[in-house]
């Protein structure tokens, strides 16, 4: 693969890595939203949960905040590692400039 393809192969994967925090950030801003919702709900109010196209009524709110304070820790880590391959793969990209620049010297 020449240094061409390698630039163009490391910008395919900095898009897709960009793209994909950009998804769990919006994920994780949506699941907070609805836990802050729900903390505010008054407990003699009934609650839903949506499974597919039907609404299914909660019998434990309190299940149901551990189990979105457990997805929302989820996915900060995987934005977490998203954050860190966009850093490696901008680091390879600079090296890659670096060596092409220092190549055509």
């Amino acid at each position: 693969m020449d240094n061409s393809e390698k630039l163009q192969a490391i910008l395919r994967d900095l898009q897709a890595t960009r793209q994909q925090s950009m998804t769990l950030s919006s994920q994780i801003k949506e699941f907070e939203v609805t836990l802050e919702a729900l903390n505010k709900q008054d407990d003699e109010k009934k609650v839903y949960r949506q499974i597919g196209a039907l609404l299914f009524e909660v019998e434990d709110k309190q299940n149901m905040e551990e189990q979105l304070t457990s997805s929302i820790n989820a996915l900060k880590e995987h934005l977490l590692l998203m954050e860190n391959q966009d850093k490696e793969l901008k680091q390879k990209y600079e090296d890659l400039v670096s060596e092409i620049e220092n190549s055509n010297e």
